[in-house]
């Protein structure tokens, strides 16, 4: 019998996908905004705990996004440290990409680095950001103190 990935992601497979499933909304939103302020680029997304530990069925990830313009990735991949062989097929992407319907996302976390090149989107950047505009109190936490 397999282990369901939202039980513990630590015995098998990537968490990744499960992340991006998640979180896709604010990513969209990102990418779009992103690219609306500074042209082609990428989402660098930190994951800030141990993914294994994660139940993806209840649990809050914390995490810290950032747009990275395509003038910064050199800068950027630098600073990561990331393996200089794989820097011309991302800034090849960040070239090509259709900013209305995909998105360039880095994963970092406690796995080697995720790029991906996430494409037809469902709801395509510029529908999350819409809804995240519509939407914010359901991204906004409060204190009730």
């Amino acid at each position: 019998m397999r282990v369901q990935d939202t039980l513990w992601q630590g015995c098998f497979g990537d968490w990744q996908p499960l992340f991006i499933r998640d979180y896709w909304l604010p990513l969209g939103h990102l990418a779009w905004q992103g690219w609306l302020h500074h042209g082609p680029g990428m989402v660098v997304c930190e994951i800030h705990i141990p993914t294994a530990t994660v139940d993806w069925s209840c649990t809050a990830v914390p995490y810290t996004a950032r747009f990275v313009p395509q003038a910064d990735l050199a800068t950027c991949w630098g600073d990561l440290g990331l393996a200089a062989d794989q820097q011309p097929v991302v800034e090849t992407a960040v070239v090509t990409y259709d900013p209305e319907q995909d998105a360039i996302l880095l994963l970092l976390g406690d796995s080697p680095p995720h790029l991906s090149c996430l494409k037809g989107w469902a709801v395509p950047p510029p529908e999350c950001s819409r809804q995240m505009g519509h939407r914010s109190a359901e991204f906004t936490v409060t204190s009730s103190l």
